[in-house]
């Protein structure tokens, strides 16, 4: 018989997996941000969704109107991790929305960026990816636990993965680094803005007793 688990899930376990929509083409954007999908995050934040109110007034009923539910908006998503010499991923992520077939401007010879709605997904201009996080139990007790495996591997009992949250369709709305100070003694961090189109959300993904 399964038993209620009392203790709530830590919120500093977690791993994300950033991986592009086409990945078929040698030009796209898995190819010129190579190794987005293995980078590590120190924070992630604005996981929320709020569902639009349409009221409806009624002739007859003029205490109240009725409401109706519309269309659903998703908050953007915030990541922060620190600025290391050799990855650039995330820089080049948001550089390439704006890198046009045949256009204005190039990142790197052969790079494509998105050429808009209704194009063929698989020429190596979408700038779209899904992202995933995984979140882990803590403590972990068992030594079959194992945490250096490709985190998009869900069939393996043996990641302790309790929560996993995927965004679809996204894509940054913004890039920045914090600033520089030469009296100061911190780190530099570079935080990304995504916009996207839902999540989903697994709820204990590994079987819980």
């Amino acid at each position: 018989m399964a038993t209620l688990r009392t203790d709530p899930l830590r919120n500093f376990k977690f791993r994300v997996s950033i991986a592009p929509n086409d990945t078929a083409d040698s030009s796209n954007l898995n190819s010129l941000a190579e190794h987005l999908d293995a980078l590590g995050f120190a924070q992630m934040s604005g996981i929320a969704v709020t569902n639009e109110v349409i009221p409806y007034r009624e002739g007859g009923m003029n205490t109240h109107p009725h409401k109706m539910v519309g269309q659903s908006d998703f908050a953007p998503v915030s990541l922060a991790r620190g600025v290391f010499a050799s990855q650039e991923q995330l820089y080049l992520w948001q550089q390439f929305i704006h890198s046009w077939q045949g256009g204005v401007q190039t990142i790197t010879a052969g790079a494509k960026g998105s050429l808009g709605n209704g194009v063929d997904t698989t020429d190596g201009t979408d700038y779209r990816c899904t992202v995933s996080v995984h979140v882990y139990d803590h403590p972990v007790t068992n030594s079959s636990y194992k945490y250096d495996v490709d985190p998009s591997v869900d069939s393996n009992p043996s990641l302790p993965k309790r929560l996993t949250v995927k965004l679809y369709n996204a894509w940054p709305g913004s890039f920045s680094i914090s600033d520089l100070n030469a009296g100061d003694n911190g780190i530099l961090i570079q935080q990304l803005q995504l916009h996207h189109e839902g999540f989903t959300m697994d709820w204990n993904p590994n079987t819980d007793t």
